[in-house]
């Protein structure tokens, strides 16, 4: 069973029946190619915050989809628009989103003694942020003794990503695009950014716990708001 799947479940089972309340994204659409430039513009959005696996691609894997590719291609490259990836993955995955996106600030999240520290990857490089930065940056991030990983959901790991992006004074100018209502998009109502929910992509490729707890959500979300309508809520 995957540790960042048990970390999660640990995190959000005590505060399902809060975090219920906060799982209703902006906007929901049936895919991340609907993000065109002149949509988000229209929208005064000058940031975007990325969950990876389920969204981007499948599970774990190597580069964005291809029937996305393009699209988020052309997203990398509007000019004034920034970009940020927050994760909920382990170590090893942290590297390897590093390389995939080398041009975009890779966002994990520790609570140290000393208290929160954040880590961002672009590319090869890392640097740290937060109150707890010396403290997790001397244990080299691997999580021992007192510094644990920070999962979605989580409006403080939003927060730091908008600090990295230098939008911690404008959180309405960001908007966080994931395919999980309970990790993805409550970290976005946490912090108070829009949001946007996608279909899961290749639902197969995550391990079976993790295809159960999305298919739970789905049946919660429709108990306490109804149907998802495209382009809505």
């Amino acid at each position: 069973m995957s540790a960042t799947w048990m970390q999660t479940a640990r995190r959000l089972l005590p505060r399902l029946a809060r975090l219920s309340r906060e799982i209703r994204p902006t906007f929901h659409l049936g895919s991340v190619n609907e993000l065109s430039v002149g949509r988000l513009r229209d929208l005064d959005v000058e940031a975007v915050l990325w969950d990876v696996d389920g969204t981007l691609m499948a599970h774990h894997a190597g580069r964005v989809d291809p029937a996305l590719a393009a699209g988020f291609e052309d997203l990398l490259g509007a000019p004034g628009l920034r970009h940020a990836i927050v994760s909920n993955c382990q170590e090893a995955r942290f590297a390897e989103l590093g390389e995939i996106f080398p041009a975009i600030p890779v966002m994990l999240g520790y609570e140290t003694g000393a208290g929160a520290a954040f880590r961002v990857r672009r590319g090869p490089a890392e640097s740290w942020r937060g109150p707890g930065a010396a403290a997790a940056s001397s244990a080299g991030g691997r999580a021992p003794g007192d510094l644990r990983p920070i999962r979605k959901p989580s409006g403080r790991l939003v927060r730091a990503a908008l600090e990295e992006l230098d939008f911690a004074d404008r959180p309405q100018a960001a908007l966080m695009v994931g395919d999980q209502y309970f990790t993805d998009i409550a970290s976005a109502n946490l912090a108070g950014v829009r949001s946007v929910k996608v279909p899961t992509l290749h639902r197969a490729s995550f391990p079976a716990p993790v295809r159960s707890s999305q298919r739970l959500e789905a049946v919660l979300y429709r108990l306490k708001y109804g149907l998802p309508r495209p382009g809505g809520a």
